[in-house]
């Protein structure tokens, strides 16, 4: 019976010691997402907010977000914003990654450079960025009339125009997000035996050939995975949006973090907030399960 116990106590062990962790993690994530659930189906108020009267309205929070043409437009600019800003990134994060992948002199300070932009805070970078992009006085205009390349009577309002707020937004999230991502596939170029280079190189290989047959096959897994990390950190992008545009100018810019944020802390309207943000969860949840696949593809790959 003593051995059956301690065996017992055995197997008990290591789930005490990962206890601490797993209520940590209850408390802080697991609490506010059910609480987020049952808010999204009440209709709660400033005013029955701390009577705790809020009625029970079932999906009506949610059937009002797809009726509301914020709602379906937030969610349009979500998808805009992070295809662009996904494609763009990835884009020159893998010339960027090949290039510096070459040995010359100077590669390894100037692929260093690239983190300082990664290494600033968000919030600092959206608001040099809301600087810079100014219409009166912003580094940008200031360099595109320098260049006689913009009118200096009819300077452009990045932020502040319709039609350039959105893509202003996408191009301040590409510049955020391009150094983590060369250095990510970085490193995928260079876990690539060089034998198969010289073994192309050979047999009469060219740069594009090397790239399509030993290159691509090699990168893409960690391409693939890397992608999916991408498109989850712009799509659950708030602060940068926020901090430069708060979803404006008349909400060219919303999306549906943005949207979220407004109808809870600023309209008051607890349960489509919380309906808009469940949705934002889903969509997050689905792609970190593809993220995780990926994962686990690229570990029994290797």
């Amino acid at each position: 019976m003593s051995r059956v116990s301690r065996s017992g106590r055995g197997r008990l062990t290591p789930y005490l010691f990962v206890l601490p962790a797993i209520l940590y993690l209850g408390a802080l994530l697991a609490y506010p997402v059910v609480v987020n659930v049952i808010t999204s189906f009440q209709q709660l108020t400033a005013i029955n907010l701390l009577s705790g009267d809020a009625a029970w309205v079932g999906l009506d929070n949610y059937r009002a977000a797809l009726h509301d043409p914020l709602a379906v437009s937030a969610a349009e600019h979500s998808v805009a914003y992070t295809a662009a800003a996904v494609v763009v990134q990835m884009s020159l994060a893998l010339g960027l990654a090949l290039l510096y992948s070459r040995t010359f002199p100077g590669a390894r300070s100037l692929r260093s450079l690239y983190l300082i932009g990664y290494a600033i805070p968000v919030v600092v970078s959206a608001q040099v960025f809301r600087w810079m992009l100014d219409g009166r006085t912003g580094f940008v205009n200031w360099v595109l009339q320098s260049l006689h390349l913009q009118d200096s009577h009819a300077p452009v309002y990045w932020l502040a125009d319709t039609r350039t707020a959105l893509p202003a937004v996408i191009a301040v999230q590409v510049w955020l997000g391009v150094p983590f991502t060369m250095i990510a596939l970085n490193a995928g170029l260079m876990v690539i035996p060089q034998d198969l280079y010289e073994a192309a190189s050979i047999d009469g290989a060219g740069p594009l050939a090397r790239f399509r047959y030993v290159t691509w096959p090699h990168l893409r897994p960690t391409f693939f995975t890397v992608t999916i990390l991408t498109v989850i950190f712009c799509f659950k992008s708030f602060d940068l949006v926020w901090i430069a545009t708060q979803g404006g100018p008349a909400g060219a810019s919303e999306i549906l973090p943005t949207l979220a944020y407004r109808l809870v802390f600023q309209q008051f309207q607890f349960g489509e907030g919380s309906a808009v943000l469940n949705v934002v969860f889903l969509v997050l949840l689905a792609l970190s399960t593809v993220y995780l696949w990926a994962l686990h593809r690229e570990d029994k790959t290797q």
